[in-house]
């Protein structure tokens, strides 16, 4: 039987949908404590690193998680493993150029995109309600992701998320039924 290594990290209960495809194609997952990444598996030199989203991502290179997510790539680099960032989207992004087209909608007071109260269209790129800037926009965002591909080797992929389970497989080499 093939077994991925999941970081303990990983929330468990919200990624169901691939514990369930790999349970149906003979995969083990094994739980435990990952230096980088969200996957990995033996002999494998490379490791995948799922986001939710392109909001996610953004929230990653240029919010409060940006320092975190700078030392997981340089660790992952300094191990002589490649990094997959795997982004899961229903909004149909399949390679990084399209990212520049990405609008984020809500300051970082109207995270909630249930809460819609920022103008995405606002002349001067503020919140009606909060009065705060809009955080990183598409076209810098792409430039970002662009930057750490080529500082730290990392490599973002784009996916929907029912065939996210597969493509982690692939990435890592690991055989399914």
């Amino acid at each position: 039987m093939a077994v991925i290594y999941e970081d303990t990290r990983q929330q468990d209960g919200k990624h169901l949908h691939k514990q369930e495809w790999w349970k149906a194609h003979g995969i083990e997952v094994v739980r435990r404590k990952l230096d980088f990444g969200d996957y990995m598996a033996d002999g494998s030199n490379i490791s995948v690193d799922t986001k939710r989203s392109v909001a996610e991502v953004a929230q990653n290179i240029n919010g409060r998680n940006h320092a975190r997510f700078k030392r997981e790539c340089e660790r992952a680099r300094d191990a002589g493993c490649r990094l997959v960032v795997l982004v899961e989207n229903l909004d149909g992004y399949d390679r990084l150029a399209h990212v520049a087209a990405w609008e984020n909608d809500h300051c970082t007071h109207c995270r909630l995109r249930k809460q819609r109260v920022c103008e995405p269209r606002n002349p001067h790129g503020k919140c009606a309600k909060h009065r705060t800037m809009k955080p990183i926009q598409g076209p810098r965002l792409a430039k970002a992701m662009k930057t750490m591909q080529e500082r730290y080797g990392v490599v973002f992929e784009f996916c929907h998320p029912r065939d996210a389970a597969r493509i982690v497989c692939e990435r890592l080499g690991v055989d399914y039924e």
